[in-house]
């Protein structure tokens, strides 16, 4: 007798204590070697039965059958996981994956077949994480990894739909941007004179470049001629887990909160990576003021490695534009550090490095600065997030720019209808 097709499937009736209780079925899905393979479905009746395989067949030939390897909802996560670790994903944000995972997904749908995962599943996650004093980002990010992860199990065809996308995120109120005005600005870089990075937080306010692009800005991304520099590197800090040390679960004794195991962080380390998104990888236009705080760094930087001699760590030419003295690369928070410093002795209010980006953008949109010009020296991915970002700012602009009929027009005394 030869093989039977894929997509035959028998029925038959389960009994219990000699009367039908149910009907199972079963439909064959491919083999393997001389094995069938086949996947079961049961039912109360038999139309049941035959309405589940009929479905099972019409996935099969149109290739939408799914195969979940029977794994959990933890154990398909670390799959994911890995498969983003191979992808080349930057290891923080692989890092920010693994912890949501560990602390956020896993804890509530780890145990669930991933076959079985159910959208109310996701509703009592989420409902879950509200109860326990999570914050509405947290809420927000945790979601968005499980859809990433199930959208990839759809591609896997390991499920047939991502369950999560009939949950909706709660919505996010963004805490109110800090930026400085332009005397501020103006007295926060007169207080950064005496800093030998004064350059560095020069081309942050003009350019809005982020903290780790300007750390790893080389003399080689600078065209001298034209004026401009292509941001191609990011330096940034990585926060690697230490093995074997684990904090275990306690509870808070002032709150009776239990506070979660978790890895302890035995090293953080700096490494220069590219720019995280294609829109990050950008080219900057460059004001001649700009351009001579630059080659004053330059002389300056000459000048340390002169007097570092063999201890200059950095090559003989080129290397970072803002580098230690002698020749290493920064550590970031060392950079926060002097901005703190510099922010106290300008009198300035206090605001984080990255706020400085956001002032950039607030001095450009106040210039009148064209949004996809702003947008392309920042590095957003879309003129649209730019929008959205700054949408106050823009909106300063709408009514800035209202005007009457009559104001085109010289005041002769004749109404305009």
């Amino acid at each position: 007798m030869g093989k039977r097709a894929n997509g035959e499937g028998t029925i038959s009736a389960r009994r219990k204590d000699g009367k039908v209780v149910g009907w199972k079925g079963s439909v064959v899905v491919g083999y393997e070697g001389d094995k069938m393979e086949r996947r079961w479905v049961s039912g109360k009746t038999k139309a049941d039965v035959q309405q589940k395989m009929a479905e099972l067949r019409t996935a099969l030939h149109t290739g939408m059958l799914a195969d979940s390897e029977g794994l959990t909802v933890t154990q398909y996560m670390a799959r994911w996981l890995d498969a983003k670790e191979r992808d080349g994903v930057k290891p923080n944000t692989l890092r920010s994956y693994r912890d949501t995972d560990r602390l956020h997904i896993s804890p509530h749908l780890g145990r669930v077949k991933l076959d079985k995962l159910r959208p109310l599943d996701v509703e009592r996650m989420m409902n879950a994480l509200r109860k326990e004093g999570k914050s509405a980002q947290v809420l927000a990010y945790a979601l968005r990894v499980l859809k990433m992860a199930l959208r990839q199990a759809v591609r896997w065809q390991m499920v047939p739909r991502n369950v999560a996308d009939a949950v909706t995120a709660p919505k996010v109120t963004r805490s109110e941007m800090q930026v400085w005005d332009a005397g501020q600005v103006a007295a926060f870089l007169d207080a950064s004179q005496g800093n030998r990075l004064h350059a560095a937080f020069y081309l942050a306010l003009m350019t809005g470049m982020r903290r780790g692009e300007l750390l790893g800005l080389q003399w080689a991304d600078i065209d001298w001629e034209r004026s401009r520099l292509t941001v191609r590197h990011n330096l940034v800090e990585i926060r690697l887990e230490s093995a074997g040390r684990v904090m275990k679960e306690r509870v808070d004794r002032k709150t009776g909160k239990v506070i979660p195991a978790r890895v302890t962080l035995s090293q953080i380390k700096t490494e220069l990576q590219t720019p995280k998104t294609a829109g990050s990888r950008r080219t900057i236009v460059l004001s001649p003021g700009t351009m001579s705080k630059l080659r004053e760094h330059q002389q300056q930087q000459a000048q340390e490695r002169q007097a570092a001699k063999e201890a200059w760590q950095g090559p003989a030419e080129g290397g970072f534009v803002f580098a230690s003295e002698i020749g290493t690369a920064i550590d970031p928070r060392n950079m926060n550090r002097w901005h703190a410093e510099i922010m106290k002795a300008a009198g300035v209010p206090q605001i984080r490095f990255h706020d400085m980006r956001h002032t950039a953008a607030s001095l450009m949109i106040r210039q009148g600065i064209p949004p996809k010009t702003v947008s392309e020296r920042l590095g957003h991915a879309d003129v649209g997030f730019t929008l959205r970002t700054y949408t106050h700012l823009y909106d300063d602009q709408r009514q800035e720019a209202a005007f009457d009929l009559a104001d085109l027009f010289p005041r002769s005394g004749a109404t305009i209808n």
